[in-house]
This record gives C-alpha cells, sequence and structure tokens, in this order.
C-alpha cells in the first residue's frame, strides 16, 4: 500500500504527522483545518492479556514492575530456591529467579543483597578482559520484595536467563559417572582458570567454587561461575579465609570429581603429568590463576597435542 506524503496547500512543504485536526504549517504559518485521519495515530484497543496456555495453573510471583510465571525448578541452594521463570507479559523474558528462604529479613534475604552488590561491583571492574568476563557474570534484571499469590513475605532477585548455559558440574558428574575424557577436563579447567583470573585481578574472590556453582555450555565450551554471595574482597580483613589460591584449589578438586572423583581413577585414566598437576593444585594451589593455566596448557600439550575441538554432550552415557 502506498502513503501520499501530506503537503501544505499555500507553500507546498512537507507536514510532520499528526493525528489531529488542525495544525499550524511551520514554513508559513497557515492555520491548517480538517485534516485526514491518520490511521497509524488512532489508538489501538489492546485486549486484556489473557496468559499462554502452557503457562496455565503455574505460580506467578510479582517483582519490582511485573510478574513472572515459576516455569521450573532449577535448584535449591543455601540460601535461597532457583526457578527458570518467565515474565507474564506479551513481550516477555526469560530469568532465572532466586527466591529466598525465611522472607526478606531472613538470612536467605541477606545473602541474595550481597550476591547483588558484588556482581554490581565486578560488572564496573576496570581489569583486563573485563569487557568479556563482565557478560559471563549473573545480568541483574530485578530485586526486593516479592508479591506472592498466597500473601506470604518473601525476597528475591531475578537475572536474565543465558540460553545454552543449562548444566552444573554436579550434573556433568552424575550424567557420566565415570568421568569425562581427560580432553574435556582440560577445557573444562581452562574456562574456570580464565574466569578466576578475572575475578582475582577484580579484587574479589569468589569463596564457593563447587560443581553446583559452576554452569557449563557444552557446545560452545564454556564454563560461568554463578552462586556469587559468599564472594569477599581479597583486601578486606578476613585474612587466610579470601586468599586467591582457596578459588584455585576449589577448581581443581571439581575437576577432580568430573573426571571420575578420586585419584586413583585419575591414575588410571588421565596423563601422568596431567593428573599430577590437577592433584597437587587440589591439594595446595598457586595463588595465580592464569600460572595454573598456563601450567595446564603445558600439561595438555605434553599428552595430547596441539589443542583441538573435543566434542562434548549431556546425552552421551
Amino acid at each position: 500500500m502506498s502513503i501520499k506524503a501530506l503537503k501544505c496547500p499555500h507553500c507546498l512543504a512537507p507536514l510532520p504527522l499528526s493525528g489531529g485536526k488542525a495544525m499550524v504549517c511551520r514554513f508559513c504559518e497557515h492555520v491548517l483545518v480538517d485534516l485526514p485521519d491518520l490511521w497509524w495515530a488512532r489508538p489501538v484497543d489492546v485486549p486484556a492479556w489473557a496468559g499462554r496456555d502452557e503457562d496455565r495453573g503455574k505460580p506467578r510471583v510479582g517483582l519490582s514492575r511485573h510478574r513472572y510465571v515459576l516455569r521450573q525448578k532449577l535448584a535449591s541452594g543455601e540460601a535461597a530456591d532457583v526457578y527458570l521463570a518467565r515474565r507474564d507479559a506479551r513481550l516477555s523474558e526469560q530469568v532465572v529467579l532466586k527466591v529466598a528462604r525465611g522472607g526478606a529479613g531472613s538470612e536467605g534475604a541477606k545473602a541474595l543483597t550481597r550476591e547483588w552488590r558484588v556482581l554490581g561491583r565486578l560488572s564496573g571492574s576496570g581489569a583486563n578482559g573485563s569487557d568479556y568476563f563482565s557478560r559471563l557474570l549473573p545480568q541483574p534484571v530485578a530485586q526486593g520484595a516479592l508479591r506472592m499469590e498466597a500473601g506470604d513475605s518473601a525476597y528475591g532477585v531475578a537475572y536474565r536467563w543465558r540460553s545454552g548455559f543449562r548444566h552444573t558440574l554436579a550434573g556433568v558428574r552424575e550424567r557420566h559417572p565415570r568421568g569425562v575424557e581427560p580432553r574435556v577436563a582440560v577445557w573444562m579447567w581452562k574456562r574456570m582458570l580464565e574466569m578466576l583470573t578475572w575475578v582475582h585481578a577484580s579484587g574479589f574472590v569468589h569463596g564457593a567454587v563447587r560443581p553446583e556453582h559452576c554452569i557449563v555450555h557444552p557446545t560452545e565450551q564454556g564454563v560461568v561461575l554463578v552462586g556469587w554471595s559468599r564472594a569477599q574482597w581479597r583486601h578486606g580483613s578476613k585474612g587466610a579465609a579470601s586468599r586467591p589460591g582457596e578459588d584455585i584449589a576449589a577448581s581443581a578438586r571439581v575437576i577432580v570429581r568430573v573426571l571420575g572423583g578420586d585419584a586413583a581413577r585419575l591414575s588410571s585414566k588421565v596423563p601422568a603429568g596431567l593428573a599430577r598437576l590437577v592433584l597437587a593444585q587440589a591439594e595446595d594451589a598457586h595463588h595465580d590463576a592464569w600460572e595454573v593455566r598456563e601450567q595446564l596448557v603445558l600439561a595438555a600439550a605434553e599428552a595430547f597435542g596441539p589443542p583441538a575441538y573435543t566434542p562434548f554432550s549431556m546425552d552421551e552415557g
């Protein structure tokens, strides 16, 4: 359909789009009346949002200006229950919604508030690699009091859902009880050490590097860290508890688990140099995550040759 542009009948100047019946030409200042109705300027009656059929009967909560449908429970952490949720609106988005146990004044709510603040500070980091690594952090959507259907008091935070990052390394261990291939463990640990390098350079330690806090993207071979409620400013007054070496040792222990779970199994399936590195770091880690990453690169090259893409799937037995 072609639309003819309106022109002033006195000076032929183009007229701006308007939904009114009269206006003044801004070029010749003639008053123009009986302008035609413009279909794109008329108010449109939008029917009330009835919700999606697949969301009927599912619980809903309100947070900030929006209401969310709780679609699936993802996990139960120390401080909160974690859900996959979707904004209950025509223009929707999926979020990860954490609901603190015990209400707005509980320890769970305080932990979620700490996590929110830490992520805010990390997002503003000026350390090398921040443009990349800050995008791997949970991206904030909203926080505050939850409006529950039953009228209960609760506190929650919502982060954007990241497509593809669905499986924890705890889930990987369950799906592969005999352990993943050593080449797969190499890229998993490498991604973890790279992120920890940036976190430590930004002035923080994670403080809770565990399998359930490591989320893997099998096809893009990425690993991101979640569970930031125990993160600490590494230069604070916590002393040895905030050492970067604790994060690195914890990451090595996670890799021991995904490789099979104990030193004996590592010795039987993992090349000797790689097994020694993982076990040594699990016991007494170096304080520099990047240096450990470089040692990992050398051990992997000695064991497997040049780096190569190693497929990994959660569908494997």
